[in-house]
């Protein structure tokens, strides 16, 4: 078995194992309610042409909306009063299950809410369920929180891009600004060794493990010797069993994401900074992070 299959493997069965818990704890809660307010703050910004809904009627115009590196639903839950029908894709099955259930539980029908098993990065005809008309055609295409996971950046906002509607479609992404931090909070100024798993350095030499996580129980190590060991390396089995999964530890700023939104066919590329304070939990020392929202319109 190749080291890349391994990864990618290794990752599905991360998410496998921990799907139901993965915002269990009260701090991921707390996180994914700030980004659900701040995309609630930003709907006109976003750029889609909401439908406008009373209750469970709307104007009748159809807006699809696929929520990529989907986790349980947390983005499509949000935007679901907004669209008229959400699908979801994910790598990992745990995922796409508790994704189902939850849409169920809030009775929603498979045609309203659905997700299945699938990586964009992967060729696309080896992926029957991905590759239908229902998957193509997107008004609004969301990566909240996983595009550090995807190891080709490139690659991954391509295929996302040719997914959505010529001239109308927006790819509208939610991920870490540069901060200078890895994950444990410390800074990258001082010879630690950021063993991610990827098997590549931080000059990205992509080799395109797909690890395709959803944002919370990252818990990478990243080897720092700092004389002793602390209670700030100190990690729970879960946040082991995470590393690994993280392929751009250092966060995306505006150049680098406008630079692939619009080499991929995106015009009215915007960034903006989230203005929230995520605060991780206990496996990361509570470290305040700060977020951005880009979005992009396909050109016609």
């Amino acid at each position: 078995m190749s080291q890349t299959a391994t990864l990618s493997e290794t990752n599905q069965h991360h998410w496998d194992d921990n799907a139901a818990s993965y915002d269990a704890e009260p701090w991921a809660q707390a996180i994914l309610r700030k980004v659900a307010d701040g995309i609630n703050e930003n709907l006109d910004w976003i750029g889609v042409d909401w439908v406008a809904k009373d209750g469970a009627e709307h104007n009748g115009r159809q807006v699809k909306m696929l929520d990529y590196a989907c986790g349980p639903g947390n983005v499509a839950k949000t935007l679901y009063p907004h669209v008229s029908q959400v699908y979801g894709i994910d790598v990992s099955r745990g995922m796409v299950a508790e994704f189902n259930k939850r849409a169920t539980v809030s009775g929603l029908s498979p045609r309203q809410m659905f997700a299945v098993q699938g990586d964009l990065l992967v060729d696309p005809t080896s992926q029957p369920a991905i590759g239908g008309p229902d998957f193509f055609n997107f008004d609004l295409i969301s990566v909240s929180l996983a595009f550090h996971h995807i190891d080709d950046s490139e690659l991954a906002v391509k295929r996302l891009v040719e997914r959505l509607k010529p001239a109308t479609g927006v790819l509208f992404m939610i991920d870490f600004v540069p901060d200078g931090k890895d994950f444990h909070g410390h800074g990258h100024g001082h010879g630690h060794d950021h063993g991610h798993g990827h098997g590549h350095s931080h000059s990205h030499s992509h080799s395109h493990s797909h690890s395709h996580g959803h944002g919370l129980k990252h818990g990478h190590k990243h080897g720092h010797k700092h004389g002793q060991d602390s209670e700030d390396t100190q990690q729970t089995p879960v946040a082991q069993a995470a590393q690994g999964t993280i392929a751009h530890g250092d966060g995306f700023g505006k150049e680098r994401m406008v630079g692939l939104l619009e080499a991929a066919g995106c015009v009215d590329v915007d960034y903006i900074i989230l203005d929230k304070t995520l605060n991780l939990g206990p496996n990361f020392h509570m470290m305040e992070k700060t977020a951005f929202m880009v979005r992009g319109r396909r050109a016609a």
